[in-house]
């Protein structure tokens, strides 16, 4: 991943250059990805990063933190309940800390999110 942080603290990430890893909280049998682009060790009190999957990949999970989604390709669905919330390209998503949801798509899906707090999975 290419990155330049200026002394001020300021970072860039070139997008096209980050490649995504295996994500096994999804799930052993998901090929879930994921790669955070920024953490508690860039001193942020945020997180963020990039996710993909496809639709027989979909997970259950629950959100100890709050996070805000940005859906760069593909629709992202979120099962809340007997409920499903789509959101397509271009589409932000705020999901509020204790949600208890379903991550799926009908096909596949690649989005931005942002995490907080950073450390998040702690």
């Amino acid at each position: 991943m290419e990155r330049t942080v200026d002394p001020s603290g300021i970072t860039v990430v070139r997008g096209r250059s980050v490649r995504l890893d295996a994500f096994p909280a999804a799930g052993a049998d998901k090929k879930v990805k994921l790669t955070d682009v920024v953490t508690g060790a860039d001193r942020s009190p945020m997180s963020a990063g990039f996710m993909a999957w496809r639709r027989e990949d979909s997970f259950s999970w629950t959100l100890d933190y709050d996070e805000v989604d940005l859906v760069l390709e593909g629709t992202l669905e979120i099962g809340v309940g007997d409920r499903k919330l789509r959101a397509a390209e271009g589409d932000v998503v705020y999901l509020p800390k204790g949600s208890s949801i379903v991550f799926g798509t009908p096909h596949r899906v690649r989005l931005f999110y942002v995490t907080y707090p950073a450390a998040w999975a702690k």
